[in-house]
């Protein structure tokens, strides 16, 4: 059993089956993404319900396509079996794969309950995946993945500078154990970065943003950081027999295409929600913000009316009948002087 700088990849072991801390530290990363995306949900105006089940979406979607994505160009050097292509708890995902599969998660689900506009929803997600990535990368720190080329210098071979592989073999034969670039380290600490600007500008700035602001943001943030990290990775998937990083394409065409829409979006050229999907967000907050309100608040609120309208009942009663005997005294003082 492998050890990295003295941590064991194997948590524990229930029987047979052993429980790894990949798979520990990318399910902690699930859980937080999704608190996360009830609480820009919540700030999105999205119901709970509808929260819920486009995080199943996105999940499930985000995960198949993670896997595509690396396996694909790697069928017939690292995977020839069908059963080894399907197994990720060894790793093997690729990020940009899942954002494809999150995007098309959430058509989905806006498509089947038509509450809500795409750029809407996606905006609601965008963060708390930032956060899944940064917590997620540290499965590879215990899977010795994700590192990229050697560092010779002795003065840099440390962490968080480097990372010791004690079998790079396993990615790229020929290469020896020893300190290789740690990129996971540097891609979860960029991304904790971007998660703090984009979070601190979201609320800073939300009365101002245009729906579709925060989705655009991560998109061209993330294009850019994984593009640049490419140039660090030792043996990237290639675009046939060409010298060009397929990942790294994809990132840089997506952050490019990401600067010019938010500039095509603040210049009024282009709008990503209708005012008809609008009005239905603004309907849905309303909604949603009358649940959330105590309902004892509520039941005091109709208790105090209630009581205002007896009081002025009684107002009104105690009125009527000291008008009324003023009527009657009258009366038997004009048949007295009668």
């Amino acid at each position: 059993m492998n050890s990295i700088l003295g941590f064991d990849p194997i948590a524990f072991s229930i029987g047979n089956i052993d429980v790894a801390w990949y798979g520990i530290i990318v399910t902690t990363g699930i859980i937080c993404a999704f608190l996360m995306f009830l609480h820009m949900g919540k700030q999105q105006g999205l119901i709970i319900d509808f929260t819920l089940e486009t995080f199943i979406w996105v999940l499930v979607l985000a995960v198949i396509f993670c896997r595509v994505f690396y396996v694909v160009p790697r069928i017939g050097t690292e995977y020839t079996d069908f059963i080894d292509m399907i197994n990720i708890r060894n790793g093997g995902l690729t990020i940009v794969g899942g954002i494809f599969g999150g995007l098309l998660g959430i058509a989905i689900s806006v498509l089947k309950n038509r509450q809500y506009h795409f750029v809407r929803v996606s905006d609601a997600a965008a963060l708390p995946v930032l956060v899944g990535q940064i917590i997620g990368r540290w499965g590879n720190f215990f899977n010795q993945e994700l590192f990229g080329l050697p560092i010779t210098n002795p003065s840099f071979q440390h962490f968080p500078f480097a990372v010791y592989i004690e079998n790079p073999a396993r990615f790229y034969p020929g290469y020896e154990p020893g300190w290789y670039s740690a990129l996971f380290f540097y891609e979860g600490v960029i991304n904790l970065i971007g998660l703090v600007v984009g979070y601190v500008l979201y609320r800073k700035f939300k009365d101002k943003m245009k729906p579709g602001t925060i989705s655009l943001y991560y998109l061209g943030w993330y294009g850019l950081v994984r593009g640049s990290l490419e140039f660090l990775k030792i043996d990237n998937a290639k675009i046939g027999s060409s010298n060009v990083g397929m990942i790294q394409v994809i990132s840089y065409v997506m952050a490019a295409v990401c600067i010019v829409l938010m500039v095509l979006l603040y210049t009024n050229k282009i709008h990503f929600e209708s005012k008809r999907f609008d009005d239905i967000i603004v309907a849905h907050t309303k909604k949603m913000q009358e649940k959330l309100a105590a309902k004892g608040k509520l039941v005091v609120v109709e208790e105090a009316a209630t009581q205002e309208v007896i009081n002025e009942d009684k107002t009104e009663t105690t009125v009527s009948e000291a008008e009324a005997n003023n009527v009657d005294v009258n009366a038997e003082d004009k048949d007295k002087n009668k």
